[in-house]
This record gives C-alpha cells, structure tokens and sequence, in this order.
C-alpha cells in the first residue's frame, strides 16, 4: 500500500519518533524496515528474498529518499502485489531520517532493518523470530555472508561470542564490536521504545548504523547469538564510495553523537565506557586504511586529535583494547608522520599525500564544505572563539547567519553585522540547520544537551577541524 506522509511527520524531533500510539499496538509479529536510494538493480531481489520467507506474519516498510531511478516505480508495483508492504516516498533527507521515519510507522512486536543493496536466506525471519521468543531477547543477532560478483563468503564474524545463552555488554564487552553490524538482528520493538533509541540524522548514507548499533549493545539486558549465517551482505555496489570527502569524518561524528547519548547511563570510571572508546579507535583505525590514499592524512590528524582529547579525560585504558589497535595508537603518538608513511596506501605520485604535510587543508576543506549543505549555518557561542570562527569561515567564502546564545541580553541583537539568535528563536529552524559549537572544550557537553533540548539535530563540536580553520 502506498503511504503518504505528511511534512509534520517526517520533520518531527527526536521524542516524537515513536508515537503513543504506536507503544501498545501490535499488528504483527515483525516490521522489517528498508531504506531505498537509488538501488534499482539490486531492489527486486532485496524484497523478493523477504516475500519467500518460510515466516510471513510481517510488515515490510520501505521509505524511499527521493530516488532519482526506477526505485519508486519498483516499490509502487511490488506494493500493489502484497497488502504487507507499505512505501514512504519522501525528498531526500539521508538515511538517519529514512529510518527514524520507518520506526515512527513500525506496528510488529519486533523490528527487523534490511538495506536495500542485501537479500536474506530463506529462513531469516522464522529464526531470529524463534531464538529472541525462546530468549525472551531485546536483540538476537545473526551472522551473514559477503556477497561480491555472484558469490558467497562466510565472515563468520561471530565466531568466539558467547552462543546458546544471553549475554550483555557488561559480562561481554566485545559486543561493542559490532557497532557496523546492525541488520540480521531482530530487535523488540518496546526495548526501542524504553530507552528512545534511534538513528542520527545527519546528512547521506555514512555510518549512521554506528550510533545506533552503539545504542543498541549499551542499553541491552539480553543479547542472543545464533550460529547461522542469515543475510547477504553486498560489497560490489559502486555508489558504495569511501572516496568523498564529505563522508571522510562522519565515522567520527557518530561516535560523539553515540558517546553523548550513552553518557546518560556512563561516566567516566565506567568499564564500559572504556571498551567503547577502544571500539571506537578499532573503528576509526579501520576507516584509515580503507579511505583513499588522498585523504589518509587528514583522517590520521583527525584520530590524533581524538586520542590526544580522550587521553586527557582519562578515557584510554589499555588492557580494553586490542593488542592491534593498541599498537598502532602508540606508534601514532611517538611519531605521526613516521606512522603515515609506513601504513598509507602506496601511490604512484606521494604528492598526493605530501607526506601528509598539505593535506591538514583537506581536514578543515571537507569541513567547510559539509556546512555549505545546510540552508543555515549558526554558530553556537558569541565570544572570542565564535568571533574567530566567523570571521575565518567568512573569509574562505562560507556563510554564517547567525550568532546563537542560550539567552539574548537585552539590546544584542548582532555580533560583526551578524545576527544573535537565543536558542528558542532559532528553534524553527532546527530541524535543517548546522550548528557548530564555538566555544572552549570544556563546556561543549553542556552546550550540546541545550541544543538537543530545543531539537537541533545537525551539531558540530569544536575539535581539529575547527581548530584547523582558526590556524
């Protein structure tokens, strides 16, 4: 059936994801959620693999984010053959949206995600919907196959997690691993609904699943593991790029985003906390090799500025991390240009790189570039650091329409010609705007929780991109 949605839903804030309507009903045993963009080659067998499934009591939901191609015909023609399958067509808002959209209209008693490049085995549903009943599971999670060029690998990469018993992060900290990992899962709808878990809606389709599988392993009391490999994981789709350097640094932001949202329940002494920082540097350092050689550099200044931040409020603990990642931290922090130049990717022509010398430019370039996306830029912080900020981003032809502070004083209506704004009335905007956070490192949590409060979504913390810009 074909579903239209009105604006006021899809631009609605973070609390009202999830309707009150939605927290008692339960119209099926399983709503599977797929985001579709541009996927017309790989659609068909995506949603034909859920269609034969040996469990069918469940609803399949599709949001389309303004595809260009064929998608939306394919959708419309599928969802005039099967009553079980509900299409969202909407403009193009990125993933994180897409899917905070899906969850809005899920109505099963458990929800599954499937990307709409992948297919899954014949019994995937009957399965994970079997061991999460048998369990009385928040989460069960499956393994999967590569799937490139026609074949099959298995990764099995739930090899040495715990099996045929309930586990949760804090009696299995390795959990925190698989913060890629977000589909051959089933998850329990109310556990969603409980601890008002969802997606970061930033702009595009990159890594959004981090801050969410983070959430996911967090906040879990019961995580069940199967043995069986239940999904084809495509790795041959081409718009699958590592090479753009507006996704260069979101790996990064959704760790911020996921650590702020997970600060709610850790503080800094908290052995959880720690296995996740060493998560996030086995991410990052994962990234690093598999971005282009061009943008290496860049990357490897950003994680040292992370690690220099994180070392200094005594977030590394050495015994959480791999032995792997461990030692590329240290090598890093005796010498980052030494480190650089014996792991980047070899290149016919290393002016590319220029042993990284050049490329601190691409860092803040790419940062640059990201906000001219937004249709406004404010920046949170009116001070010294705000002043410089703009100033600098005015100067390399960006844009600023406004000083944001958290209560206007009587008669400061501008800064530098430049409007200040107090939150609230900057607040109809906060849907689509950029907000970069100016203001010293040490008061930055603080700030953030108060744009949250007043719905910003698109929030960028003052680290080595910014820094870099101030140079």
């Amino acid at each position: 059936m074909k579903t239209a949605v009105p604006a006021s839903v899809l631009q609605r804030s973070f609390p009202n994801i999830f309707p009150e309507r939605k927290a008692g009903g339960i119209m099926c045993k399983i709503s599977v959620l797929i985001p579709i963009c541009n996927v017309e080659a790989y659609l068909e067998q995506c949603i034909q693999s859920l269609m034969n499934q040996s469990f069918q009591d469940f609803e399949l939901i599709c949001v389309n984010d303004g595809s260009t191609d064929k998608s939306a015909s394919i959708l419309d023609r599928c969802a005039a053959s099967d009553g079980r399958i509900k299409v969202i067509h909407k403009e193009n808002t990125g993933y994180g949206n897409s899917m905070n959209v899906a969850l809005s209209q899920a109505e099963g008693e458990y929800v599954a995600i499937l990307e709409s490049d992948d297919f899954a085995e014949p019994d995937m549903l009957r399965k994970l919907y079997e061991a999460s009943a048998a369990n009385a599971a928040d989460v069960v999670k499956g393994d999967y196959f590569h799937y490139l060029d026609g074949g099959d690998t298995f990764v099995n990469r739930l090899d040495g997690y715990p099996k045929n018993r309930p586990v949760n992060c804090i009696s299995c900290p390795m959990i925190l691993n698989l913060a890629d990992s977000i589909w051959s899962c089933l998850y329990r709808r109310s556990f969603l609904l409980e601890h008002r878990i969802r997606f970061h809606e930033t702009p595009g389709a990159s890594y959004q699943d981090i801050s969410f599988a983070l959430q996911i392993w967090c906040y879990a009391e019961r995580v069940y593991f199967l043995e069986d490999a239940l999904l084809h994981y495509r790795r041959d789709n081409p718009n699958a790029s590592m090479n753009n350097p507006r996704k260069l640094f979101c790996v990064f932001e959704e760790y911020e985003w996921a650590e702020i949202r997970l600060r709610e329940k850790l503080d800094e002494s908290s052995t959880l906390l720690q296995y996740f920082t060493a998560s996030k540097y086995r991410d990052y350092f994962n990234h690093y090799h598999r971005v282009g050689v061009q943008y290496q550099y860049a990357l490897l200044h950003r994680l040292e500025q992370s690690f220099l931040e994180d070392s200094k409020r005594g977030c590394i603990r050495k015994e959480a991390f791999p032995e792997r990642v461990w030692k590329n931290l240290q090598e890093m922090r005796e010498d980052k240009n030494r480190f650089f130049e014996k792991t980047a990717k070899p290149v016919a022509d290393m002016r590319l790189n220029a042993c990284g010398f050049e490329n601190n430019a691409l860092y803040a370039g790419a940062f640059l570039e990201k906000l001219e996306t937004y249709p406004r830029v404010f920046l949170y912080g009116a001070g010294q650091v705000g002043k410089r900020l703009a100033d600098a981003v005015l100067k390399q032809g960006g844009k600023v329409d406004a000083f944001l502070v958290t209560r206007r004083s009587e008669g400061s209506s501008d800064c530098m010609g430049i409007p200040i704004l107090a939150l609230s009335e900057a607040a109809e905007w906060a849907d689509t705007c950029a907000v970069v956070i100016a203001v010293a490192e040490w008061s930055q949590y603080e700030l953030y929780t108060n744009l949250e409060k007043y719905g910003f979504r698109h929030i960028f913390r003052r680290d080595a991109a910014i820094k870099e810009i101030l140079a």
